[in-house]
Parts: C-alpha cells; structure tokens; sequence
C-alpha cells in the first residue's frame, strides 16, 4: 500500500482488520496505546471508553477522527513503529495482492510494480469476474475479456468508438462477439497526474465489487496496461437520464410513472451505500448523467471515481480538501461542501433533491437562458413569495403527462427538504426513502376490463356498465372526498367507499394518488343484470333506470318506531327517557 495515500482512502478490509487487532489488545498495544499518541486530549480517551462500553470500535472512530485531519498511511505507521506492534504494520507492508476482483484459475498476470527510481507505478490488473463467453456461445462456457479484447472491440480507441467525453476519462463502446460493452478510460495528460487518475481507477473499483445493488452499475473488468486505466461495464443504449430529460434525439419522453420510478431506484441506491457494512460510502458525484438506464428502463447508479468511505458515525463529519475541477457540475453540490469541502451523508441528500427536482420539472440544474438560474433558488423564490409548495405545480413537466397533484406535491416537498440551505436539517436517506415508499403509483386497468376487488364485480361492471356502484372498502385506508350527488342519498362509510370521482365524465376530475379508478359492486352480481338492493338503497343507481313495477319496499320495524319516536320527540310530545328506552310504541 502506498505511504502517501490518505487514511480515507485505505481499504475498508485493511481497516476492519486493524480495528479487530486494535481492539483486542492489552493497553499498550491495544487502541489505549494508539490513543495516547494520537488522541489530542484525555477528553477525547474518555469518549472512546464510552464508545467502547457502547459496543462500538473505539478504533474506527479514533482513525476516523485523525482522517479528518489529512493523516496518511506512513502516519499510522510511525505511531504503530513506536508502539512496537508489528502485527498491525504488517497490514500496511504486505506485498500487493494480484487483484481486488474475483479471478479465473486459468487467467492470472503480475499484480502491480512499483519503480520509485521512475517514479511511476505499473499496475497489471486482472480481468474481474467471468462472463458469459461471447467467442464461444454455443458451450455456454465461462471466459475472460481480456485487454487485447478490449483493443479489438474499440478499434484500438478509435475516435469513432467513442460514447462521451469527459474531464478525467473517455468512454468507448466495445463490441466483443454479438455482446456491446462500455469502455470507461481514464486519462494521463502527464505524468504528474498518474497517481490522481490511479486514486479514481482504484476507488470505483473496488467500490463497485464490495457494494452491489440493482440499482447500481455492474463492473465487468477493470485493466491497467499500456499506460490505460480502463473499466468494463455493460452497454446501456438507452442512455442517461440526463439524455432523455434534455436530450431526447427522437425517444419518446419519460412518463411521469417511469419519473417516479427512478426517484424511488435511486434512492434505494443511495440508501444502499450509506447504510453497507463494513463501511458506509458517500458517493458525492450524484447527478442525472451519471445514472444510465438498462433495456427494462431500470436507473442505474454509476462513476464512483469520487467516493469516499467513511465508518458508521452519522454524527461526525470531515473536511476534505476539495478539488472543484472534479466535477463536471457545481450545481448539484452544496453550499457548505463547496465552500469548506466539508464531507458527509447530507452531500449526497442535497445531490439526490436536485435530482428530484430535475426529473419532476424537467429543466436543468443550472439554467444559462436568459441568464443564469440555478434551479433550486427558483423554486425556493416561488415558495416564499407565494406561502407555499401549490405554486410550484406549474414547473411541472408537460410532457410526462398529467401529474397526480399529490404526489407531485410529496415530490416538491421531498426535494426541497433534501436541498435545505442547513446540512443537519435535511433528511436521512432512510427516511427519504419511508417518504417515497408512501408514493404508491394509481394502478391503471384497461379501459375495456375493469377490475375489481372480486370476481363477481366484473361481470356487474360488465352487465350494467352505466352504473356507478361501489365497493367495500377499509374506511381508514379510504381516500379523502366523494362525489358530490343530486338530491339526498345516506352514505354508509363502512359499508361502500368511492374510488373515483364521476364528475369526471362531465368535466375537469380533481387529481389524487388514485387516479380514476372503475367503482365495483361489493355484492355478487344479480342474474337480473339490475343493481344489488344495497346499491339501490344507498343512491348509487341511474336514475333513468326502468323498475320493474312490482318491486316494494319493506322498512325493519325497529327502524320504523325509532322515526315515529323522534317525530314525538321533536314535537315535545315525549320525553329524552321515553325516547332511548327500549319500550314500543303502540
């Protein structure tokens, strides 16, 4: 492991392994003895013992603590020679292992060459996992993309094979056998800039095969040779959301159903990263072109160049020196990482609101026309001047269709919370992801073959498809608002709940989570084809029904006397006693 390198950057297996060796020691080789060098008063031992009495690694947040302060790993190693624990420095004096990546028995090259009279480093990475052969299909055997392979599929890097273009890397696309892949290269403008580049190669891969997700890009490959850095990843030709949001070329544009469901995709990522073990990960280059769509239209999170591991502390946060020509755009970041490089969980909250509020408007982050805007002040101007989140409907994108208006508002409300101005005030990814998990999508049924809670509901849409009937429904779990009817009609909340609003055949319908849902009868259909006898004593039939003639009506006696006592009642002819006692009238 190179000296140089930061204390957030090692290896979270490397740390997980001193920690376990910290804490088991006695108090001069245990973290007792690496506090005393490190820690900057008895304030701060105190609080490991607490933490130590919690259960909790007094290691890990003791290193945690000295990362902060830009500590290296030849740092850790004086302090570890002092103590005289040889056992801990062999962590760090270990010869390079040959890779990071699972590796085929049959496949196997030089691990790495460090030549400090040169002063540059070789690494020769192994090819990662296995893939399904694309040379020889027809045995379904195993095989290695090897970096030869990846020449011939790019044509030797050709300008023509190249996807995109970026500040620190060019990405190709690669064709092996009948298979398309992606070839993330990095580049090496000069010397002086080869172990920045390696820092990033190294970081995305192992962050890649440590915490795999759905909702996160799979490394096929990673390769250094003949001076590149290159990544595999699979082919995504639907793009990026960034492409189809502001750059559709033809594509049809997202629905506001698809919007919702990569704001949900992506957010289970980030809560992913921030809740994995053995150390949690902070991404910080969140934005809408780094997340790649698969064939089914699934988010995928990708470029991890960037990330950082951290232990579990949600309480601590670091200053990083930080490098604004790292990122490709400003306007995802916040205020206080731009300003101070001050790291933490909130960075990729804050990334993640912008996120949301681009896909939910459709615009840019940062809008140069007429004059530069960035997107959140906007919405945060409307919402002061007008009192509330309701003004912010009209940003909506038109063209994903007609929004729900509440969850487009859970939406507007999510983002702002996640772009708040103070880091402590936005909300954690786990409850980022609780409030979008209450975001149910209205199910949509054709239009032809309603659906319903029973079998015996869809032969009575389909017998009498004029009528508005009902179904039984949880009357906590019913929406808020009926329709509104002519004449008087008793409603019975626990018996029949509306799913849909009728006016919506006449006119403009109110729009809410549920969309507009065919009602059901509750009861089985009658073999008459005519409406149930609840749905006729409740009003929900079609008043230009025919009748048969011959239908009477029988009112329960009980009901009968209990009228006749309160028009008594009413007509101070009774008492209150008379009235609740169980005695009939004659």
């Amino acid at each position: 492991m190179d000296s140089s390198s930061f204390l957030y950057d090692v290896p979270p297996v490397t740390v997980e392994r001193l920690c376990k060796i910290m804490d088991s020691g006695d108090d001069s080789l245990g973290w007792r003895g690496l506090a005393v060098r490190i820690a900057p008063s008895w304030l701060e031992v105190r609080k490991l013992e607490r933490t130590e009495a919690a259960g909790r690694s007094p290691t890990r947040e003791l290193l945690w603590s000295w990362a902060q302060q830009n500590s290296r790993v030849h740092d850790l190693c004086k302090v570890l020679e002092d103590m005289g624990h040889h056992r801990a420095l062999q962590l760090f004096h270990s010869p390079p292992q040959e890779s990071s990546l699972p590796s085929s028995n049959h496949h196997a090259e030089s691990a790495g060459q460090v030549s400090a009279a040169k002063e540059k480093e070789s690494f020769k990475l192994e090819a990662s996992s296995p893939l399904k052969s694309v040379r020889s299909v027809e045995e379904n055997q195993s095989s290695i993309i090897t970096f030869q392979d990846i020449k011939e599929g790019t044509r030797d890097f050709h300008q023509k094979m190249r996807i995109s273009e970026g500040q620190f890397c060019n990405v190709y696309r690669a064709q092996l056998g009948n298979k398309m892949f992606a070839v993330k290269v990095f580049k090496q403008t000069n010397k002086a800039s080869w172990r920045k580049l390696w820092e990033m190669f190294r970081k995305e891969m192992e962050i890649h095969h440590l915490y795999q997700h759905p909702h996160i890009v799979d490394l096929l490959g990673c390769f250094s040779e003949e001076d590149h850095y290159c990544l595999v990843y699979p082919y995504f030709p639907n793009g990026s959301l960034f492409h189809r949001l502001h750059h559709q070329d033809g594509e049809p544009p997202l629905s506001w159903q698809e919007r919702l469901d990569i704001i949900k995709g992506i957010a289970k990522a980030l809560h992913h990263l921030h809740t994995a073990q053995p150390c949690p990960v902070i991404c910080g280059n969140i934005s809408s072109a780094n997340i790649l769509f698969d064939d089914a239209l699934q988010p995928k999170l990708c470029d991890f160049g960037l990330a950082r591991l951290r232990p579990h502390s949600v309480s601590h946060y670091c200053t990083i020196t930080l490098d604004t020509s790292s990122h490709s755009n400003l306007g995802y970041l916040p205020e206080e990482y731009i300003r101070d490089g001050k790291l933490s969980f909130s960075l990729d909250v804050y990334s993640f609101g912008m996120v949301v509020m681009e896909t939910v408007t459709g615009r840019k982050v940062i809008d140069d026309v007429p004059k530069q805007t960035l997107l959140r002040d906007l919405l945060i101007t409307e919402v002061e001047d007008s009192g509330g989140v309701d003004s912010c409907l009209q940003f909506l994108d038109e063209t994903a269709g007609r929004w729900p208006t509440a969850m487009a508002l859970r939406l507007l409300r999510l983002a702002l919370d996640c772009t708040a101005s103070r880091h402590r005030s936005r909300p954690s990814m786990e409850k980022v992801l609780l409030s979008l998990s209450e975001l149910l999508p209205p199910p949509c049924p054709p239009v032809d073959q309603p659906h319903s809670l029973d079998d015996g509901a869809a032969s009575c849409a389909q017998q009498s498809p004029l009528l508005s009937i009902p179904v039984e429904h949880d009357e906590q779990d019913s929406p808020p608002g009926f329709p509104t009817r002519e004449g008087p009609s008793e409603y019975s909340q626990s018996e029949v709940t509306y799913l849909s609003d009728i006016a919506g055949a006449h006119g403009e319908a109110a729009v809410n989570l549920y969309s507009s849902w065919p009602v059901q009868c509750s009861c089985a259909a009658e073999t008459s084809g005519l409406a149930c006898e609840d749905c006729r004593a409740n009003g929900f039939t079609n008043n230009n029904m025919d009748y048969p003639q011959n239908v009477t009506v029988v009112e329960n006696p009980a009901k009968e006397r209990l009228r006749n006592k309160l028009s008594l009642y009413n007509k101070e002819q009774i008492h209150t006693e008379e009235l609740f006692s169980d005695a009939g009238l004659p």
